[in-house]
């Protein structure tokens, strides 16, 4: 937080809109499931043929199986830290802080009483605008967000000692010592719009000195550490997953890592002093993952509000009073938010790739030799049912090449039904009753 003059004061409107977009429905998606459960289905009933012709290739199945599952899981991680990616680029703005009062004489004649007003308001300074503020740079009031949303609470507190005495004849004073003034955007409508800044009116034409404590909401949080702690790191005001990976880097940068186990963390006489107070001397090393917990539970607090000071002015020549200004560094959301190349690229590697083809490659190869396995097998077991089978298989092919019809190919599928031993009597009868109606 730093001060800083300001020429003139600045009143700026901002908005920001949001847009929802419903993703579009397909079609044609119940087909491609229904091939895609033919596809799989056809791919083991092969895998069983293999296993039961080629005992071996059940381990080329687990191999299978087990890729399966590691792609699985990188997909998983691939896309939640694509998440993560997508929320996390952040962009440090500034915050520009106005602090100014208006006053109001008395005005007997119509009843009103002298009064103050105490304005507190912000905006987000553009990337390329001056710090005093002359040159605009390009600064868009319609996509900037507003200075509520980068507050958790605003607090006001008026000094006692400044408020009038109290009159002679024992009346209350024109102004009342009260409890402090305080805004939370927890406790705020759910409704509530985000606004530019905040105002605080009162009755008096006294000067009164105001304590004014803005809690900012950071995102990611961020945490204080102990002055222990932040010796040790050399950090004042931190998220924790940095916090954590400065620990880490101060560990393997006084070599206190395991040479045999990296979980594990020797603890030199700063860490033990920090963690294990009292234990004189019996911890000699800790895991990591301890350390961090610890660290997280007990060494940090939640991040200090800002104390500004003020005195609310109600006599001189400018109404508004001139503004004091402050600069506040926040992370405001921005950056690409497509997915990362890194990340998109696991997996893809040309060498893979390569890999994954000759694997597809040899499997057609099996594929083909267990058909020519199996044909052979067949002849070699029994050459005369084989060649008779191959046979009846290519007169139903050449029939249905030839385009004989159906009726013709129904005949010849039913022929068996007349070598039966009942059917000799049976067309002896039926010409002994042809003959006697006289129809033979």
């Amino acid at each position: 937080l730093r001060s800083a003059s300001a020429a003139r004061h600045e009143d700026a409107t901002m908005s920001t809109k949001f847009a929802e977009v419903a993703p579009r429905a397909g079609r044609g998606r119940g087909r491609g499931r229904g091939r895609r459960n033919y596809q799989e289905q056809q791919q083991k009933l092969f895998q069983e043929k293999v296993v039961a012709s080629i005992p071996a290739s059940a381990v080329f199945t687990q191999l299978q199986e087990f890729e399966r599952r590691v792609d699985a899981t990188l997909a998983r991680k691939k896309a939640e830290v694509n998440e993560a990616l997508k929320s996390a680029p952040r962009d440090p703005r500034t915050v520009r802080i106005y602090v100014y009062n208006t006053w109001k004489e008395a005005n007997p004649a119509e009843g009103e009483d002298a009064s103050w007003t105490l304005h507190v308001q912000g905006r987000v300074l553009a990337p390329h605008e001056c710090a005093d503020g002359t040159a605009g740079g390009d600064y868009d009031p319609e996509t900037e967000p507003k200075f509520s949303e980068f507050v958790r609470s605003v607090e006001i507190r008026l000094d006692p000692a400044s408020a009038p005495p109290p009159a002679a004849d024992g009346a209350a004073p024109a102004e009342e010592s009260e409890e402090p003034i305080r805004w939370e955007s927890d406790k705020a409508p759910a409704d509530a719009k985000p606004v530019d800044g905040f105002e605080v009116k009162r009755v008096g034409n006294t000067d009164r000195k105001a304590k004014i404590l803005i809690a900012v909401k950071h995102k990611p949080e961020r945490y204080k550490p102990k002055p222990e702690l932040s010796r040790l790191l050399g950090l004042d005001l931190e998220t924790r997953p940095r916090l954590i990976a400065a620990l880490w880097q101060y560990c393997r940068l006084n070599d206190l890592l395991d040479k045999e186990d990296a979980t594990l963390v020797a603890l030199d006489d700063r860490l033990r002093s920090l963690f294990y107070k009292g234990s004189n001397g019996e911890n000699q090393s800790a895991k990591f993952v301890d350390l961090c917990e610890m660290m997280c539970v007990g060494c940090l607090d939640p991040a200090p509000p800002v104390e500004l000071d003020y005195v609310v002015r109600t006599r001189g020549r400018k109404n508004p009073t001139h503004p004091d200004c402050y600069d506040l560094l926040v992370d405001v959301p921005g950056g690409d938010k497509a997915p990362h190349n890194f990340v998109e690229g696991i997996g893809r590697d040309a060498e893979i790739a390569a890999l994954d083809a000759k694997i597809q490659v040899g499997i057609k190869k099996i594929e083909k030799h267990l058909q020519r396995r199996s044909y052979f097998l067949g002849f070699s077991h029994s050459p005369v049912d084989f060649i008779n089978t191959v046979v009846a298989q290519q007169a139903r092919d050449v029939a249905i090449v030839r385009n004989d019809g159906r009726k013709r190919r129904l005949a010849e599928r039913r022929t068996e039904f007349y070598n039966k031993p009942w059917v000799d009597e049976a067309v002896m009868q039926y010409v002994t009753r042809q003959s006697k109606a006289g129809k033979i």
